[in-house]
């Protein structure tokens, strides 16, 4: 394995400019687009992928820094679920983590393509990296459609959800698509494609004619998406989650703080026994729950029995 990673190394051009980390990133980005499905967990992770390059492409190269919070919010979906796509996305060799971050900085990443060994019939060198066969059939979602819009209310799981997103980032003004075309190239059963094209066509994002659907405007219309969301109920989801993590954020900003300035003047332990319980006894004055006691020692208070 070793030897396979130092060989591709060796025969792979270094990226030296921005100009060269841009052509890289747009490969990459159609390396991700063409990524076979994997189960019940691919449009999650195809957000997080696709989060990410957005991220990278700003950044101007593969590695880049990003918290699960920031994460979170980009793919419209909860910690929990970022946290395990990560998880999922390293397994198969698609995304490595440099670094965990500390308190003020957020974890490094790097998008990374897994070392692989394609089948006889395809004869390509052991150790190179290859991306799956383009589809051939289907209409496929932009990518870039689908990044912009996959955090919005409108498709939050109770709403159109994913799918919705997947759908209406692969139609076009123009240019109608079939129930098949979408269900080949967004990798989805007929069945369920139909059920969310009407879902569109009922909020107005979709227009059907005569077998062909096509997107109702010229850009997808936030307004019309707006409106989808106040229908679902799920208006207001995704600045509900940035409040709370802005709450989360301050709460820990707060808390190192206060940790920096324990550590500065040395650590003061806790008396066991209440500064107005001290007093109390201090001033012949029994305090109930704390007969029997002997808190001479604050720190450590010693039961000397029930005084009669």
């Amino acid at each position: 394995m070793l030897s396979r990673a130092r060989d591709f190394v060796a025969s792979s051009s270094p990226i030296q400019s921005r100009p060269d980390a841009g052509i890289a990133l747009a490969e990459h980005r159609t390396y991700v687009e063409n990524l076979p499905r994997w189960g019940r967990s691919y449009p999650t992770d195809i957000k997080n992928l696709l989060a990410r390059l957005s991220i990278a492409e700003q950044a101007g190269g593969f590695e880049h820094t990003l918290s699960v919070r920031q994460l979170a919010e980009l793919m419209g979906s909860a910690d929990s679920t970022a946290q395990l796509s990560n998880k999922r996305l390293q397994e198969r060799g698609l995304l490595r983590q440099l670094d965990h971050g500390n308190e003020s900085d957020s974890a490094t990443w790097l998008l990374t393509r897994p070392l692989h060994v394609e089948d006889t019939a395809t004869r390509s060198e052991v150790g190179t990296v290859t991306a799956p066969p383009p589809r051939q059939m289907g209409r496929v979602p932009d990518s870039l459609v689908f990044a912009a819009i996959m955090a919005h209310d409108a498709f939050h799981y109770f709403a159109h959800g994913v799918t919705g997103a997947r759908i209406l980032a692969a139609l076009d003004v123009t240019e109608g698509a079939s129930v098949s075309e979408l269900a080949q190239g967004c990798g989805h059963h007929p069945t369920t494609v139909r059920r969310r094209l009407r879902a569109l066509e009922e909020d107005g994002l979709v227009v059907e004619l005569e077998g062909l659907y096509y997107l109702s405007d010229l850009e997808i219309s936030h307004r019309r998406m707006d409106a989808a969301a106040e229908r679902a109920g799920t208006s207001g989801r995704a600045e509900l989650r940035r409040s709370r993590h802005q709450q989360q954020r301050e709460g820990f900003r707060l808390w190192t703080a206060a940790r920096r300035q324990a550590a500065s003047r040395g650590w003061m332990p806790t008396p066991s026994v209440p500064e107005q319980v001290q007093m109390a006894f201090q001033q012949g004055r029994s305090v109930p729950g704390w007969e029997g006691w002997n808190v001479s020692d604050p720190m450590r208070p010693v039961w000397i029995g029930n005084v009669a």
